[in-house]
């Protein structure tokens, strides 16, 4: 209704805000994911610019497909926003994100149960889902904790494989380093569990204050320092 609307415009608007204070220092490659704005069928296309109308002024901002491929300094990014793992899961017996990664890799099909359990592009004359490449880094979005395995080929070529997890639910961004490719997961899930407190201890002590009810409780703020462990 009404409501779930104005949520979703509003929820576009604060991620908006979001990503103009990061394109402003940092290039930033936006994905859509399974329930956003966004074509069903992969490969879904890239979220319309007009939903970020600060964002989309910086030229370090770029709305991409998914999956989606990219060179940094020379190492290839091959990744998806998670559905392709996620259908395998539930029609096999495999859980491990990951594993379930390698073996796509092996089998060079991203999406190997397109189009029968996972909707897709009606391609007639060629398979856009075939790995022709092998990547050095392959992501996994929207995964359910992190993981990440080095994979080697027959051929001596290795590929990072690396789930990222679902941010909404885990908080954790993961970091990878070019020169080594190796990976850790950066977790700010206190720097946001703060801020949630906080604004709900002002919004009690705002309650409190119209019904003049006593003193007001003290807002406890958790130093920086403690941020980091």
């Amino acid at each position: 209704g009404i409501n779930a609307e104005y949520g979703s415009i509003s929820a576009a608007q604060e991620l908006d805000d979001v990503l103009t204070q990061l394109v402003s220092c940092i290039f930033v490659d936006l994905m859509p994911g399974q329930y956003d704005p966004a074509s069903y069928s992969l490969p879904q296309q890239p979220l319309h610019r007009c939903i970020f109308p600060q964002a989309a002024q910086y030229t370090s901002f770029q709305s991409v497909t998914n999956p989606y491929e990219a060179d940094i300094d020379g190492i290839t990014f091959l990744g998806t926003s998670g559905q392709n793992i996620r259908n395998i899961q539930q029609y096999t017996g495999h859980t491990d994100s990951s594993e379930i990664g390698e073996m796509t890799l092996r089998c060079r099909h991203i999406a190997p149960t397109c189009p029968d359990t996972l909707g897709c592009y009606p391609y007639v004359e060629e398979d856009p889902f075939i790995l022709r490449d092998c990547p050095h880094v392959y992501f996994l979005g929207n995964q359910k904790r992190y993981s990440a395995r080095m994979a080697e080929g027959d051929q001596g070529q290795k590929t990072l494989i690396v789930s990222v997890p679902k941010f909404s639910d885990s908080h954790q961004v993961v970091l990878v380093n070019l020169k080594d490719l190796s990976c850790f997961p950066v977790s700010v899930s206190t720097l946001i569990s703060d801020g949630a407190a906080m604004e709900q201890t002002v919004a009690e002590e705002e309650e409190e204050e119209e019904d003049g009810e006593g003193d007001l409780p003290d807002v406890n703020i958790t130093p920086d320092e403690d941020i980091d462990e």
